[in-house]
Parts: C-alpha cells; sequence; structure tokens
C-alpha cells in the first residue's frame, strides 16, 4: 500500500482511518479532497513548533485511527462533529503536553488559521470551522 505525503510531515494516513485508506488506496487522491486543506497547513504549522505529533498512527501499527477523519458508524462519529467535514485532528504531539500547545494556540490561532479547541482534554483538538465571531472559539467536551 502506498502513502502520499500532504506536507512535509504530514501522510494522508494520519488523516484517515485505515479501513477507508485500504478501500481506497488506488484513489488517493479522492480521499485527500476530503481534507480541509487549512487543517493540514495548521497542523504542520504546529508540527514544525512543537515536534513530532501523533494523529492516526495506524500505518505503524499503533491503535489511533479516528483521530482524523470519522465516518458514520466508527466508535466516535457525530454528523455535527468538525471531524465528519474533514475539519479537525486530535493530535498528541511527542515533547509537549497539550496545555502547553493550547495556550500557544489561544495566542497565535489567526496566524495558524485554528478557529476552535477543545479544552481541558488529554490532546489537542484543533478545528478549522467557520466561526462568525472572528475570536477563537474554547468548547469543554
Amino acid at each position: 500500500m502506498d502513502r502520499l505525503r500532504l506536507t512535509q510531515n504530514l501522510w494522508l494516513d494520519e488523516y484517515i482511518p485505515k479501513e477507508l485508506y485500504t478501500q481506497y488506496q488506488n484513489r488517493l487522491h479522492i480521499l485527500a479532497g476530503l481534507l480541509d486543506e487549512r487543517l493540514v497547513k495548521s497542523d504542520q504549522l504546529l508540527r514544525d513548533r512543537f515536534g513530532p505529533v501523533t494523529i492516526n498512527n495506524w500505518w505503524h501499527e499503533g491503535e489511533r485511527n479516528w483521530s482524523g477523519i470519522r465516518v458514520q458508524g466508527s466508535p466516535f462519529y457525530s454528523f455535527t462533529s468538525q471531524h465528519s467535514f474533514g475539519r479537525a485532528s486530535d493530535k498528541l504531539f511527542w515533547n509537549v503536553t497539550p496545555k502547553e500547545v493550547r495556550s500557544y494556540i489561544k495566542i497565535a490561532w489567526a496566524e495558524l488559521g485554528i478557529t476552535c479547541i477543545e479544552d481541558n482534554v488529554s490532546w489537542v483538538h484543533s478545528d478549522v470551522r467557520w466561526n462568525q465571531n472572528n475570536n477563537l472559539l474554547i468548547i469543554q467536551p
């Protein structure tokens, strides 16, 4: 199975569940089209600042499979979730805490293109949803 590089450090399989990736392995461009480009760009900017990050890691035999796009029938699917539209990812940074990353996002959200984060969770959820208030939306899941 082939991998499709999206940015310097991020790959398509990090955003797509294994089952879907396998189903479309000969048409990866279709899966890439499900992602909002702003999400991938903001994740790369966070990767540039904080170093290695894990989104989905099933490619490397890891357990994370639903940290990017979530499809109907998946364990964490919700029609209203930004994950369902390719606009959200949940990340685990290797060298810094989620709180440190969120603190940075709260300052640099506009530069990063991030419009929403979840607070008080053990991962970094960020998304690029439309936000009419022109402020960072901070949600408590």
